[in-house]
């Protein structure tokens, strides 16, 4: 039975306690300079890679190998949607697994990190078996003694979809950490249409960049005029999901990578989620909503946005801290 856990409590710094500021300090703004100083080894450090999977989709990722004489294992960290290899918390988690020990792949999903040139099909997140084929190509090539996924936000719901299939499709990965993960799409959606409309049009402005850097490598798609005219992510949705997938309906496309009530019954591998009771986008209410299971663990805190975490002015994320731990303490019991 999955157990809600309130340990290690997240208390952050006078002033960071709102969930908008939280949200939007954690990836704009000075933290950008900090963020990317703290990470300099780990992006001076980092080898590119292409991968291919038997299905012919490639997928771009950078290996930091870790100074230490003998490597812990390998964290694998992906990042949400519209979001890349080099965002923030990406950063920020993986130069402190990289100085914990372990070697860090950091991999961009379809058409995110400038990779729209590499697949004609254009990205939606429904596309499980690409991200579990290269997940188990780099365990398979980089692996080591303690191979981890990290994810956040919709990289969060991809890591609980692939931790879920780890044993069935002999993925070789140990351990599964996704913070603030997408759980319902249709209800974020919705939280996105109603709520703060920066996010919104956060969303609505990088979606729309990334679909038009597109067109430039594949220029036989006609959209280019309809996307001028989107002005919501509703709007965006209905083109592109009815237009440009397999899917016959929006719902039928959110629910297919939903991982509410069954979507996380064959998990085997220890698995914990950190939330947040403040999440602008994803209701911790839906937890209660997920599979019963012995693997599956939640760290609930009230306070952090989404995928924020902000500890202090220095803009360090505690979220960072606590994976460190929760990958540690699971190695010393292991």
């Amino acid at each position: 039975m999955a157990l809600l856990l309130m340990m290690n409590q997240f208390k952050p710094a006078i002033g960071l306690s709102n969930q908008h500021i939280q949200s939007i300090i954690s990836s704009t703004g000075p933290r950008k300079f900090l963020e990317n100083r703290r990470a300099a080894t780990l992006l001076k450090t980092a080898q590119r890679h292409v991968i291919k999977t038997p299905q012919g989709v490639q997928l771009l990722g950078y290996l930091s190998k870790t100074s230490v004489s003998e490597s812990k294992g390998l964290a694998i960290i992906i990042h949400g949607w519209e979001g890349c290899s080099e965002s923030l918390y990406v950063l920020s988690n993986g130069q402190r697994l990289l100085d914990d020990g372990f070697d860090v792949f950091r991999l961009n999903l379809r058409d995110h990190g400038s990779t729209q040139s590499l697949n004609k099909d254009i990205f939606n997140s429904a596309r499980l078996e690409e991200v579990v084929e290269a997940v188990k190509y780099v365990c398979t090539h980089f692996g080591g003694a303690h191979n981890v996924l990290c994810g956040y936000s919709l990289g969060g719901n991809f890591c609980l979809r692939v931790a879920n299939l780890a044993k069935v499709e002999n993925i070789g990965i140990d351990q599964a950490i996704a913070v603030c993960p997408l759980l319902d799409p249709i209800t974020t959606m919705e939280k996105l249409n109603t709520g703060f409309f920066i996010y919104e049009q956060y969303f609505v402005k990088k979606w729309k960049r990334s679909l038009f850097k597109k067109l430039q490598y594949f220029k036989d798609y006609d959209y280019g005029k309809p996307l001028k005219k989107l002005k919501t992510l509703d709007q965006m949705n209905a083109f592109f999901i009815l237009g440009y997938t397999d899917f016959n309906t929006i719902e039928d496309y959110f629910n297919a990578y939903s991982v509410l009530d069954d979507g996380l019954s064959q998990l085997a591998i220890p698995t914990t989620i950190i939330s947040s009771e403040d999440d602008p986008m994803i209701p911790s209410s839906q937890l209660a909503r997920l599979f019963k299971s012995e693997w599956l663990h939640f760290e609930l805190q009230s306070k952090g946005g989404h995928c924020a975490f902000i500890k202090n002015w220095k803009l360090e994320s505690w979220a960072t801290d606590r994976i460190s731990e929760l990958i540690n303490e699971y190695r010393l019991i292991k």
